[in-house]
């Protein structure tokens, strides 16, 4: 049985990043390292001018959020059910092997259960979020934590393929039978062939965010007119823009140019880096559709959010 939509709402988004700001031109040999990984491009036209690196614990980053994340909801630690855990594939392999019960300890969740979603890329927060409005098929469930996290240990490792990789922990609250700022409406994630052997392009990248898309609007029966803000990932400016004007997405709509200038891109926690931002400058709206975006090399993920009425 899948959990009702309606009555299963999301908010209390809470931001974590690096506390030590950076400039990527002052990575070691970053002008050799940006030629290599994106070759004939102008950084500049990245648009990224600082980004965040954590200086402590990965751990500590992300107990922050999840406090502020349950400060925000007036919830306590005793009351949270689940914590999913989101990450990229190379930040699971930096990760200590106690990392969910240091967690845990430190927020006082003895009873929570960890989860762990990885191994899509920086669009594993996004399946994670989905998972965890599953984990409300069981009845007791009330509330469930899911926080995004990725960090690059050495500055060198940050310089990839149309990207600056910032650190940042983002999490937020599932919670049955409140409103919350939004509700899923329909998510999917999707496989490119050519992306997982190293070999996609254009044509493949457009084929596998068509299907994904058409899957989302399809599931959640809306018109892709009434999108009214796409939370995009922070990656090389030109690329985004020519991505969402390929599968009919307005490019005025996609919401990422502030953070990628101030965070880079921060893995799979972008899209809620760049809800929240936009939440703070504009505000969710009761009713209006929104579009969670994640894109890497063999995969495509996107989620249908609706602003929920309180």
């Amino acid at each position: 049985m899948i959990p009702d939509h309606e009555n299963i709402g999301i908010g209390s988004f809470a931001c974590a990043f690096g506390d030590v700001e950076c400039k990527p031109e002052n990575i070691p040999d970053f002008e050799a390292l940006w030629e290599t990984e994106c070759f004939g491009t102008d950084f500049t036209e990245m648009g990224c001018r600082t980004y965040r690196r954590m200086s402590g614990p990965v751990e500590g980053y992300v107990a922050d959020a999840v406090r502020q994340t349950l400060r925000d909801a007036g919830a306590t630690a005793a009351d949270i059910d689940h914590l999913v855990f989101a990450t990229s594939d190379p930040t699971l392999a930096l990760l200590p092997s106690d990392f969910a019960s240091r967690v845990l300890l430190d927020m006082g969740m003895e009873h929570c259960v960890p989860h762990v979603v990885s191994y899509q890329r920086c669009c594993s927060s996004l399946t994670a979020l989905r998972h965890g409005e599953r984990l409300f098929v069981d009845p007791e469930v009330t509330h469930v934590v899911v926080v995004a996290v990725d960090f690059m240990p050495d500055d060198r490792d940050r310089v990839r393929s149309y990207a600056i990789f910032g650190d940042a922990a983002v999490s937020c609250l599932l919670t049955r039978n409140d409103p919350g700022l939004l509700r899923l409406v329909s998510s999917a994630v999707k496989v490119d062939p050519d992306g997982l052997r190293g070999r996609d392009s254009f044509i493949s990248r457009k084929e596998v965010a068509d299907r994904t898309l058409s899957a989302v609007l399809r599931a959640g029966g809306r018109q892709q007119a009434q999108i009214v803000k796409v939370f995009a990932a922070n990656l090389h400016k030109p690329l985004m823009l020519f991505n969402a004007t390929s599968v009919g997405l307005h490019p005025d709509t996609l919401h990422f140019a502030d953070t990628l200038a101030t965070y880079g891109h921060c893995g799979n926690a972008d899209w809620m880096i760049n809800l929240v931002d936009y939440h703070d400058r504009f505000g969710i709206r009761p009713g209006e559709v929104y579009l969670a975006q994640s894109l890497a090399p063999g995969f495509y993920a996107c989620g249908l959010l609706e602003g929920s009425a309180r």
